[in-house]
């Protein structure tokens, strides 16, 4: 596993470029709806507005399930124990952070592009809010190694038991 430094790294990087990429993508797409002649296949980017874009990118009730899905497979992995199910593990957690970066990022850019062309939309940042909580849990519980929380019996039931509730948990407070 990577050290928290770099994996806060690669988070902020990640939502940098996506912010970037989101930017230019929105000036692009509008750069090319202000052209006086439709080019052929292009009809198509109206669907990419910025508000169906921005909606359809910060579904947060697909990184809710995918949080809630990562604190049930920490149960599991904590109940069994075999190195390649820790590693998949931090993979997944990895992998789900970087997808809610991206996400976070590039609506990030729409929201710049919109505010430089003075163009803003009413964008409900609670749905930023919802996946923050979820990257921070994801985050959290990725920082512990899976064998500490089988130091003994006791602790390994325990934390099995807490993270196979709080997946349910965080669907019904977050979803």
């Amino acid at each position: 596993m990577n050290s928290t430094g770099s994996r806060l790294r690669a988070i902020a990087v990640t939502a940098l470029f996506f912010a970037a990429s989101g930017l230019v993508l929105l000036g692009a797409i509008w750069s090319l709806d202000t052209l006086p002649l439709t080019l052929p296949g292009f009809g198509a980017l109206a669907d990419y507005a910025p508000g169906a874009t921005l909606a359809g990118i910060t579904q947060a009730p697909v990184f809710v399930a995918l949080s809630a899905a990562y604190l049930v497979a920490g149960a599991i992995v904590v109940a069994i124990d075999t190195q390649y199910c820790d590693r998949m593990l931090a993979i997944f957690a990895d992998v789900l952070l970087m997808a809610i970066a991206a996400a976070v990022g590039f609506a990030a850019g729409y929201w710049v592009m919109l505010r430089l062309l003075g163009s803003m939309n009413a964008f409900d940042f609670t749905a930023l809010r919802t996946i923050g909580i979820c990257a921070l849990v994801v985050f959290v519980l990725s920082l512990i190694p899976p064998h500490r929380l089988r130091a003994n019996i006791f602790v390994r039931l325990l934390s099995a038991i807490v993270l196979l509730l709080a997946g349910p948990l965080l669907l019904l407070n977050l979803g």
